[in-house]
């Protein structure tokens, strides 16, 4: 998040609300240790997503295209069995 992003102080601000609320809702339910631990896990899921959308270009490396499955000895038969025929551009209609 650069400073100069438009609505970065509301986001900021939605996320810190979440956070208090998932917290005084596991205060409520669970108790104080509780509490603490759902609110740490929601700060550190926003931290990792906010880590994985500014450095996935540097983790995830696009491998290229698929090349595809490799030949059969005989195109004609097919191991994975017959295939259904194309549909139109009506979906089916159910049986009576």
């Amino acid at each position: 998040m650069s400073p100069q992003a438009q609505g970065l102080w509301a986001r900021v601000l939605v996320r810190a609300l979440v956070v208090v609320a998932a917290g005084v809702m596991a205060l409520g339910f669970l108790g104080p240790e509780a509490a603490l631990l759902v609110a740490f896990l929601t700060v550190l899921t926003y931290v990792l997503l906010w880590a994985r959308s500014r450095y996935a270009g540097f983790l995830f490396v696009d491998p290229g295209p698929d090349p595809g499955p490799e030949a059969t000895e005989d195109p004609a038969i097919d191991p994975d069995g017959p295939t259904d025929p194309p549909r139109g551009p009506r979906p089916r209609n159910p049986p009576d």
